[in-house]
C-alpha cells in the first residue's frame, strides 16, 4: 500500500521513534535509515512500515528496485523532500527509512556454546558500539551485552554502524557490565578482559571453554571494580611505539581469534 503522507500521525511516530529511546523501547522497534539495512529487515520479515522520499510518485516497481521485494501488506508512506529530510537524522539521507521490530534479548535466551559473548563496559561512541555488534555477527558471537553505562544500541548512529547485524545478534540491555559479569560467571562463562602489558598474549590463551570478552570504555578501559571480577586478562602485542587499539578493533582481533580456534567445533 503506497500512501502520500503529510504531517500525519505516522510521520509523528517516526520522528518520535528516531529521537526518543523510551519510545523505541516501549513500542519494540528501531528505525533503519539505510536502504541496504531495510532490504535485510524485509528479508527477515521485521519491517512494520516504510517511508520514502517523494519526487515522482513511486510505483511498486520502483520500490522493489530500491529495496527488493516488499510484502504488499507493509504500508509505504511517501513524504515530500522537506519533511523527509527534516525527520531523518543524517545530513544526506538515503531515499528510504523503515520502522523495524526489535527487542532486547534476555540472558536466559542465549546459548553460550555458540561463540563468545561480548560485554561492553561504558563504551560511549555509537560508531564503536555498532561496529562491535557487526563484529559479533561476523565472528559468530552468541550475544552482546550493552546495558546501562554504554550507549543505547537502538540509537540511529548505532543502527547505521551495525549495518543490519542488530537484527541477527542477541543484545542484552537490561544488565550493567558488572551484573553481566556476575550472571555470566554463574553460568560457567569465563570473563576475559584486555590489558596493555603483562597477562597472557591473546594468541597463547586457552579459548576452548565458553568465554565472554569484556571491552572497556574508549578513554578509561575496564572499570577497576569490574577488572577485579574477571577470570583472566589477555594482551594484544603491538609494534614498538604503537598506541593502544581502538576498542572495536581490539574486539575484532579477539573475536576472530576465538573463531579461528573454535570453528572446527561448530562455533
Amino acid at each position: 500500500m503506497i500512501e502520500v503522507a503529510a504531517a500525519n500521525s505516522n510521520v509523528m511516530r517516526l520522528r518520535r521513534l528516531l529521537r526518543r529511546r523510551d519510545a523505541r523501547e516501549s513500542e519494540g522497534c528501531i528505525v533503519v535509515e539505510a536502504t541496504q539495512g531495510i532490504a535485510e529487515a524485509l528479508r527477515a520479515q521485521r519491517v512494520e512500515s516504510i517511508f520514502v522520499r517523494g519526487g515522482n510518485r513511486p510505483t511498486d516497481e520502483s520500490i522493489e528496485a530500491l529495496l527488493g521485494p516488499v510484502d504488499p501488506g507493509i504500508p509505504i508512506y511517501v513524504l515530500d523532500q522537506k519533511t523527509f529530510d527534516g525527520v531523518a537524522t543524517t545530513v544526506t539521507p538515503q531515499a528510504a527509512m523503515a520502522v523495524v521490530s526489535w527487542r532486547a534479548a534476555a540472558i536466559d535466551d542465549i546459548a553460550f556454546d555458540r561463540g563468545p559473548a561480548i560485554v561492553l563496559d561504558g563504551v560511549a561512541d555509537p560508531g564503536n558500539v555498532g561496529t562491535i555488534v557487526r563484529i559479533a555477527d561476523a565472528a559468530g558471537a552468541c550475544a552482546v551485552f550493552a546495558g546501562p553505562g554504554t550507549v543505547d544500541v537502538t540509537a540511529s548512529k548505532v543502527v547505521r554502524s551495525a549495518a543490519g547485524s542488530l537484527l541477527r545478534v542477541p543484545v542484552v540491555t537490561s544488565l550493567s557490565a558488572a551484573a553481566a559479569v556476575v550472571a555470566l560467571r554463574v553460568r560457567s562463562v569465563r570473563c576475559v578482559g584486555t590489558v596493555a602489558h603483562g597477562a597472557t598474549a591473546y594468541d597463547e590463551f586457552d579459548w576452548s571453554m565458553p568465554v565472554a570478552l569484556v571491552m572497556g570504555n574508549e578513554a578509561h578501559g575496564i572499570d577497576d571494580a569490574i577488572a577485579e571480577m574477571l577470570d583472566a586478562e589477555v594482551r594484544i602485542d603491538m609494534a614498538p611505539g604503537a598506541e593502544s587499539l581502538n576498542v572495536a578493533t581490539a574486539c575484532a582481533v579477539l573475536a576472530f581469534e576465538i573463531r579461528r580456534r573454535t570453528k572446527g567445533s561448530g562455533a
